[in-house]
């Protein structure tokens, strides 16, 4: 009877470790039990594969050299664990971390202590979870919470959650910097949003979002709200209305944005505008603006007015603009390249009103550029159409003037040079012929006639020079270039003065009278200034021919002078040396360009036409 009761307990108690060992290895934790000396009984496959090994490795090895394999800290904790179950016999719980290789794993073990059923021998069973992938996911999860809190702190907007009732959630303190409340007093629904909106901007809220529910539920909406120190402040909202499967709304997300500065610089720009408009529509004087590509962008009444065109006519046009004259085509187009690339710039142009009339302007320009972009061109006119007039009269009596003068000299030379020169010269021979026959004559006497004869050769040599400044008649019977190269000599001899005349080219020319004696003027006013003025050593004269201009150029090595200061001190002074030689080159149609800077001398450069 016994004998069977044995045998039957012996084969329950094979069926449950049959049983124990087949759970072992289906379930997903690794399991393993060790005895009193940390020897390893029995473990499962899963057990064995955390470690890379396999069943038949592990069996009756001490569990320490596989826990020490992973550190020395990993050896105490096991050990700590174990005894503890062993000590009161309760389950325990302890989370490890390993490196296996390059990888951190990490475990969460339960540890209870189990008898065995025949000889109550106790042994450690331990229930091995892997919760690496776990240990990940909450990482991950926890770094992107921060990324969320940092976001939500650092972006320049403040998201919130709204609902039906006008309540909202904060999900940052952001809100008090706007409003002045906490939030804690919207999420408590001790305030609502509409509370701090301003009467008069409610009822325009509450429409686009109506509208916003009738197309894609989100809605961009600006308003003003009034903080809780009574300051007016712009609220731009971005909102994403959320509704359920019945269609109802749930609640609102989105952003408010802070645009007080912003909507004060737009009222400000267009205040600005308005004044700038204002301005432009009553300024006196003509004003165009161009856009990037020189197409027109504004003119005001007044450049209607001066040019006879239309804003309407001219609103988009491009060059060549209607009033461009074929002549200025081409100069225009230039002034407009160099000023879109530089700063102010001032010029004079002739142009054609609509009705064909010509009139002058003088137009200051300047290129309007933002981010180192240009984006306008902006020209001012003014109408100098009677001055101009007045100038080309000033100019034409000037040039009459100087005509006249040559005419008045030419007269005064020829005066002094057929008369008065012949008179002297006449009376000097008497003076000569005084005694002639008579030899009782007081040497006392003879002196004095002496010293009169004397006096009057003087007197007629005086007289010649002055006949020929006046007039050189040597342009007459030697031409230009000798004439000036002979008068450079005299002056070099007289002054001092080293002056170097040089000429190509002219020796074939046949030049009008006008054209000689005004570029002989020309010389004779430059070396005049140059002993004058220039306190120099050296100067070099060059006449050259080169069809079709005669070029003169005029050297010294003088002090110099600014340029700028001593015209406006000559005008000032009412010197006409520089004016009279500008006006001269002008009666012949031709330029003159002086460069000088101080200490650094003067050059002339005269530009004359001429035909053959």
């Amino acid at each position: 009877m016994n004998t069977q009761m044995q045998k039957n307990k012996t084969a329950s108690l094979q069926q449950a470790d049959g049983f124990f060992k087949a759970l072992m290895h289906t379930i997903n934790d690794g399991i393993v039990i060790t005895d009193t000396t940390q020897q390893i009984i029995m473990a499962n496959d899963v057990f064995c594969a955390f470690f890379g090994l396999d069943a038949k490795e592990v069996y009756k090895t001490s569990m320490t050299v596989w826990i020490e394999s992973f550190g020395t800290d990993a050896l105490a904790r096991w050990h700590e664990l174990e005894e503890s179950v062993r000590l009161d016999g309760q389950c325990r719980n302890i989370e490890f971390n390993m490196l296996s290789g390059k990888i951190l794993r990490f475990f969460n073990v339960n540890a209870s202590l189990i008898k065995h059923p025949v000889d109550d021998k106790t042994a450690v069973i331990s229930i091995w979870r892997d919760s690496t992938e776990h240990k990940q996911a909450e990482e991950a999860l926890r770094e992107s919470e921060q990324e969320y809190v940092s976001l939500i702190k650092n972006i320049p907007s403040i998201v919130y959650k709204g609902y039906k009732d006008w309540s909202v959630n904060f999900f940052d303190k952001k809100i008090e910097s706007i409003t002045g409340y906490d939030a804690r007093d919207f999420n408590s629904r001790k305030l609502k949003w509409v509370d701090v909106i301003i009467e008069e901007d409610i009822e325009r809220t509450k429409k686009s979002f109506i509208e916003a529910l009738k197309t894609e539920k989100s809605y961009v909406r600006e308003y003003r709200i009034k903080s809780k120190d009574g300051e007016i402040c712009w609220i731009q909202e971005r909102g994403q209305i959320v509704c359920d499967k019945n269609g109802e709304i749930e609640c609102v997300n989105g952003v408010f944005f802070d645009i007080t500065k912003r909507k004060y610089a737009e009222e400000a720009l267009r205040e600005s505008e308005a004044f700038n408009a204002s301005l432009m529509n009553h300024a006196p004087s003509a004003i165009l603006v161009l856009n990037s590509d020189t197409s027109i962008k504004y003119v005001n009444p007044a450049f209607e007015k001066i040019s006879g065109f239309s804003y309407k006519e001219l609103m988009g046009s491009k060059a060549p603009y209607p009033w461009q004259t074929k002549e200025t085509l081409d100069k225009t187009k230039n002034d407009l390249d160099v000023a879109t690339h530089n700063d102010v710039r001032k010029v004079e142009q002739l142009f054609q009103k609509k009705n064909g009339n010509l009139f002058w302007v003088e137009i200051t320009s300047a290129p309007v550029e933002s981010g180192g972009e240009l984006k306008y061109y902006l020209s001012n006119w003014i109408d100098i159409t009677e001055r101009k007039q007045a100038e080309e009269q000033i100019r034409t009596l000037t040039q009459q003037l100087i005509k006249a003068q040559e005419n008045e000299r030419q007269m005064i030379s020829r005066e002094l040079h057929d008369r008065i020169g012949q008179d002297l010269s006449m009376l000097k021979i008497l003076c000569n012929n005084l005694f002639d026959n008579q030899s009782e004559v007081p040497a006392e006497m003879r002196q004095r006639v002496s010293q009169l004869y004397k006096i009057l050769g003087d007197s007629i040599n005086s007289v010649r020079d002055m006949a020929y400044d006046l007039r050189p008649s040597s342009l007459d019977q030697l031409g230009l270039v000798r004439t000036l190269y002979q008068f450079c000599e005299d002056f070099s001899e007289k002054t001092g003065l080293n002056v170097d005349f040089n000429s190509a080219g002219m020796d074939e020319l046949k030049l009008d009278f006008d054209t000689e004696i005004n570029m002989y003027r020309l010389v004779q006013e430059s070396l005049n200034n140059i002993i004058k003025h220039a306190d120099a050593k050296q100067v070099t004269i060059k006449l050259v021919a080169s069809f079709p201009k005669i070029i003169l150029r005029i050297e010294d090595d003088g002090k110099g002078f600014d340029k700028k200061n001593r015209l406006d001190a000559a005008a000032y002074e009412k010197r006409m040396g520089i004016i009279s030689m500008k006006e001269r080159v002008s009666l012949l149609n031709g330029k003159i360009r002086i460069n000088s800077s101080p200490a650094k001398g003067t050059k002339i450069f005269i530009e004359v036409p001429y035909k053959r």
